[in-house]
């Protein structure tokens, strides 16, 4: 188990040799042993001892605290590390420009093919929802980002493409989910809240496993720097949405998984998930996550963990190395 996900309020974390005791209301409800543990992910109000927290430390295991939407308040992490050639090659990158756009434009040109074949493999499930033009405008999209010259120019193609896939997403619902258009603080629609909360935890995993390699997550080379923003995440995040979250969503409502009366409104005239189901959409996450598949362009087994994992890798080779960064596509 690399990660842990604590949902229940008013929850109890503490060390018992080499286990994490979790208990409630006085009582033990659950004994888990640390072995592979890479992260603890709090969601609501719960405590941790700090004897836990200082063992963990010295095992190289976040903690991070989460609000119920996925949001992170704040993160309990071990040393930096001290990987500081890394950090200079980055620096050093960042200020080349034509690196810094030949990878931005790989990010984001991954990110159409994957939404791209990720439509055609629905519309084969469900041959009686045409989205072929949509599916011709991505095509186009991704020869048009072949003339780009500036991030900006490659930003407001992806824009347009998104605009574009997200409308055909839609159609691709069942069980009366009805979705137009990507929106976010606060989403207006249980389509919305649920692809949040699914970006929300995959970035979270990219941005632990940056900073345990000592990477500088606030510096990336295709979203701008901006104070308290992890632009490295969110570019690596790019070519995983589709693969990841998007296909979860569907599954979780097109199977009947997750239903329209799971969700309840905000006071900001929103919608979230209510407790139990944020429950299930976890326990489906990591299944997913973890499911085995072999992967077409390598030929191994493997899962979607593992993938994130190796991007992380990918692009430290390619900062250090000067190796081409080669990102993980969909297949349809």
């Amino acid at each position: 188990m690399n990660t842990i996900y604590i949902i229940d309020n008013g929850v109890i974390l503490k060390k018992i040799s080499r286990r994490i005791l979790l208990k409630k209301n006085g009582k033990v409800i659950k004994e888990i042993p640390i072995l592979d543990l890479k992260r603890i992910l709090i969601f609501g109000n719960n405590q941790i001892s700090t004897e836990l927290m200082s063992f963990l430390a010295t095992k190289g295991i976040e903690v991070a605290f989460l609000k119920m939407n996925g949001f992170c308040k704040f993160r309990l992490v071990p040393e930096t590390s001290k990987n500081i050639y890394l950090r200079m090659a980055q620096h050093h990158h960042y200020h080349t420009l034509a690196f810094r756009f030949s990878l931005a434009k790989s990010f984001i040109k991954a990110k159409l093919i994957n939404q791209r074949n990720f439509l055609i493999r629905y519309q084969r499930n469900q041959p009686g929802t045409n989205i072929n033009d949509a599916i011709v405008t991505l095509e186009k999209s991704m020869l048009n980002l072949e003339d780009k010259t500036k991030i900006d120019e490659i930003m407001g193609v992806e824009g347009f493409a998104s605009k574009i896939y997200f409308k055909a997403y839609g159609r691709l619902l069942l069980n009366g989910f009805k979705f137009y258009k990507r929106e976010y603080y606060p989403p207006p629609d249980p389509v919305n809240a649920l692809l949040s909360f699914g970006y929300m935890l995959i970035f979270n995993e990219l941005k632990g496993l940056l900073e345990a390699c000592g990477f500088d997550v606030f510096l990336g080379f295709l979203h701008t720097t901006k104070y308290g923003r992890e632009s490295l995440a969110n570019d690596m995040m790019e070519e995983l949405r589709s693969p990841i979250v998007d296909r979860l969503v569907i599954y979780l409502i097109n199977k009947g998984v997750i239903k329209l009366s799971h969700f309840q409104e905000t006071e900001k005239n929103g919608i979230r998930m209510n407790e139990q189901t944020i429950k299930i959409y976890i326990k489906n996450y990591q299944k997913f996550m973890t499911a085995g598949f072999v992967d077409r362009r390598s030929r191994k087994n493997t899962n979607y963990r593992e993938i994130i994992q190796q991007n992380v890798y990918k692009l430290e080779n390619v900062l250090l190395n000067n190796e081409e960064y080669k990102p993980y596509i969909l297949y349809s």
